[in-house]
């Protein structure tokens, strides 16, 4: 019992003397782990004394206090008064836990070692260390955190060997990147203390020596720079002794200048104020700054294009500018762009403007003020669903190109088109269609006019819609099985068309032409024979609104099978019915003498008209063996068209679409049309039958291959794709059965030349006017041209176009464009697919095209009108980044130069360059100009550039 008792003795002494050395080694504790040990840590809040920070200490290799060693064993189970816990297990991950903690866990790992000393509460991470808290990151070859100050330290470390410094630290925030030389970040007050700061913001980047950083994420930066140059060594920068960056959102500076290539501009400024762009915004509102110069036209100076941007959402931002000249005259403008990916992306832009000349003499006859105005807008959708929306509008005055832009191109343009379509599908069968368009041509420059005022110009306006049935096959709706009379097809089109022009069509209801006269009708005596254009203005809307015209036509297609005819010869029968609908209806009454009252009766009505006919086809083929070394045979395709259509005569009462008037005293009589009406020249309804007739035809020659490896023997090679006659005659015509005949025809020689060739020939004989002295069309009577001995055929017309590519083979690859750079973003790729012209391609080391272009018009007797032009446009490129183009011409009917232009363009890597030179204008109401521009490509820096111009009316312009 005894030795029981001293056996239990010792066994407890030696279990509390296990504990007591636990115990005395929690005191210090060290741990020594090798390779990528991952922890965590949960720092509690506590007012101890701070450790320093300014140095990386040694690292201790081995743990030699006996108290130490004792500490570790019962580190487990200690616990500080601040709730802080302790795992020295390193297989468990470090955990500080406490209710007043902070928010996120902090987590740490380290390449090389990983050494925590609780007596300070710190933890040493060597080699790649990287710290985690949150959204916040930070790596750097050594780290340093102190849970008593919520604080972590990170430094590089220096390579003897390299002799620089090497992990410097990067702290991310969010998206947020900061490149530091030596950093000291506070978890809970999250202000930091930064040496040698590099950061990007948008396009621009700032680097600064000392950094602090707030609560609110503020940096007050000394010694910084700011510059939208990427280099290490930035070709430029904005030099300021502090500047402070608000948020993410602006950089406000202090005093500062600009820095280009290293050398200090002697120009400084008080302030400065840099907007960064939102994520998905597309610009930040500001002042746009107005450019200054003088107009030598007849408005003096200006100030022009001044104004302010708004960026109203991530979606649509707009503009409001205004220009300002001494003689008066002045322009205000709105534009707006908007976008929403993956669904639609547009713009708008509506300017007006009052031009006055300067000239006292002209503005007191009331002869020298114009007014412009210009809309434009642009929508694309992406297809969606069954429907599509799509709006093209560019509608200008007459003298708007001329007075207010810049853009070569714009300015001599005389023309423009707008349209605005909207379409849908139904079902399998139904679809409709809707559309507006509006075209323009700008007329005449009036000679001497200040400003530049233009007449004749015509505007004609139509509003279309539409509504079909696809065609079935009614006899076939289950498939069909083959048979003849299942491919019958039929089908359903209404079309309707309201159409204004400013263009007053000519009334003829002369005695002469009629046979009588028209009791009640009043003519404008200056339509009366010819088309009268007035001025598309609010005067004379009234005029242009009686003169428009509603036309609905409707028509059912209808497809018959086809038959063959000797196994060789397609037939291919044909019907169609069609028809037109009109608001109101003409009532001729006989009143005696030669005289007819018209009357206008609100009525709707409709007229129709169908036809019979058929056409034969076949095609036929003659080769020509030459067995040559190369040339094997060329082979002569044949393809001759018949086509015959009848159309009864529809004149008859039966229809009701004609009435039989009388007109003289006689009791003679006429038809005449109860929706037409008289003083317009339309059909007669009369019956046709008319045959008109077509001959294609096609070479090619069939080469040997160059090589005998070649993988096919033979290469086809065409010599001539098409070489086509064309024309028709009226069987019940009583005159001018024949119509004219068409050639046409078109070529590629070699791989490159193309030609284009057309021509018109009219078969009937033409003899003068001998009341008419000079040059003259003349009168085209019903005996043939060759039977009165003027030829075969008269000329009327003949053009073609020869045009050729000169490039480098290695171009003739698809351009590569942003659009596949994975470096380019998606609002890159989206404006080069919008604008490809303004895209400039500097991998082609040169390309040029040259089209010579003839045309000949001889209508009748008339002396010939010649145009003549050789067109080239080309470019270059001098270096890598230097591009050279240029697009000049002949034009050998006027012997001399069409309008030629000369363009040079340089990538300066963060700096664009731009020359822009018109050496000659091409006409006298045009001179020569130029436009240089050196700028910065950030758009936060778009107003530092320079700017030399001279355009068609500045003197200067900066």
């Amino acid at each position: 019992m005894l030795e029981l008792k001293r056996k239990a003795i010792i066994i407890s002494l030696g279990l509390v003397a296990f504990l007591l050395i636990g115990t005395v080694g929690c005191i210090q504790q060290r741990s020594k782990r090798s390779g990528k040990n991952p922890g965590t840590a949960k720092v509690s809040e506590g007012a101890a004394k701070k450790a320093d920070v300014g140095r990386i200490p040694a690292k201790p290799d081995t743990i030699s206090s006996d108290s130490t060693k004792l500490a570790t064993s019962v580190a487990d189970s200690i616990r500080t008064k601040n709730g802080l816990v302790i795992s020295a297990d390193s297989t468990a991950s470090d955990t500080l836990s406490s209710p007043d903690d902070l928010e996120n866990v902090v987590k740490y790992t380290a390449e090389d070692s990983t050494i925590m000393d609780v007596a300070v509460k710190q933890v040493h991470l060597y080699g790649n260390a990287e710290v985690n808290y949150g959204t916040i990151n930070l790596k750097a070859s050594y780290i340093r955190l102190n849970w008593i100050t919520n604080e972590v330290y990170a430094i590089g470390t220096y390579d003897s060997t390299a002799k620089k410094m090497t992990g410097d630290p990067i702290f991310q925030d969010g998206a947020q990147t900061y490149n530091t030389k030596e950093i000291r970040y506070n978890f809970k007050s999250k202000k930091a203390l930064i040496q040698g700061i590099v950061t990007s913001e948008g396009d621009g980047n700032i680097r600064g020596e000392k950094v602090k950083k707030d609560t609110e994420g503020n940096f007050y930066i000394n010694h910084s720079m700011y510059t939208t140059c990427n280099l290490t060594h930035p070709h430029y920068y904005i030099n300021a002794p502090k500047i402070k960056m608000v948020n993410q959102k602006q950089v406000i500076s202090g005093p500062f200048n600009l820095v280009i290539s290293d050398v200090p501009l002697p120009i400084a400024l008080p302030f400065g104020f840099f907007p960064f762009p939102k994520k998905k915004e597309i610009g930040t509102s500001g002042i746009l700054f107005p450019t200054y110069g003088e107009e030598p036209n007849g408005r003096g100076f200006y100030l022009r294009d001044g104004g302010y941007y708004f960026a109203i959402s991530e979606f649509i931002n707009a503009q409001v500018t205004g220009q300002i000249y001494t003689s008066g005259s002045w322009g205000l403008g709105v534009a707006s762009t908007y976008s929403r990916r993956y669904q639609y992306n547009g713009n708008f832009a509506l300017r007006v403007a009052r031009n006055r000349s300067s000239d006292e003499v002209k503005r007191g006859a009331n002869i020298g003020t114009t007014n412009d105005f210009s809309l434009v807008w642009s929508h694309a959708p992406k297809a969606r669903g069954n429907s599509t929306f799509s709006a093209n509008v560019n509608i200008t005055s007459n003298t708007y190109n001329q007075n207010q832009v810049l853009e070569t191109q714009k300015y001599i343009s005389n023309v423009a088109s707008s349209s605005v379509q909207y379409n849908r599908t139904m079902g399998q069968y139904l679809r409709g269609a809707a559309s507006l368009r509006v075209n323009q041509n700008f007329g005449q420059n009036v000679p001497n006019s200040v400003p530049a005022r233009k007449t004749g110009g015509v505007t004609n306006i139509s509003s279309d819609f539409s509504f079909g049935v696809n065609q079935i096959a009614p006899f076939a709706m289950n498939g069909g099985r083959g048979r003849w009379f299942e491919s019958f097809r039929l089908g359903m089109d209404f079309n309707g068309n309201y159409g204004l022009t400013n263009v007053l069509s000519a009334i003829d209801t002369s005695y002469t032409r009629l046979g009588f006269r028209v009791r009640n009708l009043r003519v404008d005596k200056n339509r009366v024979g010819q088309d009268t254009t007035v001025a598309f203005n609010v005067d004379n809307l009234s005029e242009i609104f009686k003169d428009a015209q509603f036309t609905g036509t409707y028509s059912i297609p209808i497809s018959l099978p086809n038959f063959k005819i000797l196994r060789f010869i397609n037939l291919t029968p044909s019907m169609s019915l069609q028809g037109q609908v009109y608001t109101k209806q003409y009532q001729y009454t006989y009143v005696g003498g030669n005289n007819v009252r018209i009357d206008t009766l609100n009525k709707p009505g409709t007229q129709y008209s169908y036809s019979f006919g058929g056409g034969l086809n076949t095609r036929f083929y003659g080769t020509f063996v030459f067995g040559g070394k190369r040339l094997e045979a060329i082979r002569h395709t044949v393809i001759p068209s018949l086509t015959y259509s009848y159309t009864p005569d529809f004149t008859s009462s039966t229809y009701g679409f004609y009435q039989r008037v009388r007109y003289n005293a006689a009791g003679d009589t006429k038809n005449l049309s109860r929706f037409n009406g008289v003083g317009v020249g339309v059909s007669n309804g009369q019956a046709t039958s008319i045959i008109s007739f077509s001959l294609n035809n096609s070479f090619e020659m069939k080469l040997r291959s160059k090589s005998d490896t070649a993988a096919a023997q033979f290469e086809k090679v065409s010599l001539l794709d098409n070489l086509s006659l064309n024309g028709s005659y009226n069987l019940l015509a009583d005159s001018l059965n024949l119509s004219n005949i068409s050639v046409n025809a078109n070529a590629r020689i070699g791989k490159d030349l193309n030609l284009n060739f057309n021509m018109n020939l009219d078969p009937y004989a033409y003899v003068a006017n001998p009341n008419i002295i000079g040059n003259q069309i003349g009168t085209k009577i019903n005996k043939y041209s060759i039977a009165e001995g003027q030829g075969l055929a008269k000329l009327q017309s003949l053009g073609f176009t020869l045009g050729k590519s000169f490039s480098p083979k290695k171009s003739d690859k698809p351009k590569p464009t942003p659009g596949a750079n994975s470096t380019a973003t998606q609002e890159e790729r989206e404006f080069v697919e919008s604008n490809p012209e303004l895209y400039v391609d500097f991998n082609v080391p040169w390309n040029v095209s040259l089209n010579y272009n003839f045309g000949l018009t001889k209508p009748g007797l008339s002396k010939a009108t010649l145009i003549q032009a050789l067109q080239m446009t080309g470019d270059l490129s001098l270096s890598k980044n230097f591009k050279l183009t240029i697009n000049t011409g002949f034009d050998f009917t006027a012997f001399q130069p069409t309008i030629t232009t000369l363009s040079l363009m340089r990538d300066l890597h963060c700096w664009d360059m731009s020359f822009n030179w018109t050496p000659f204008a091409g006409s006298a109401s045009r001179v020569s100009n130029y436009n240089f521009i050196l700028k910065v490509k950030s758009s936060i820096l778009q107003d530092l550039k320079v700017t030399r111009r001279r355009s068609f009316r500045d003197l200067a312009g900066y």
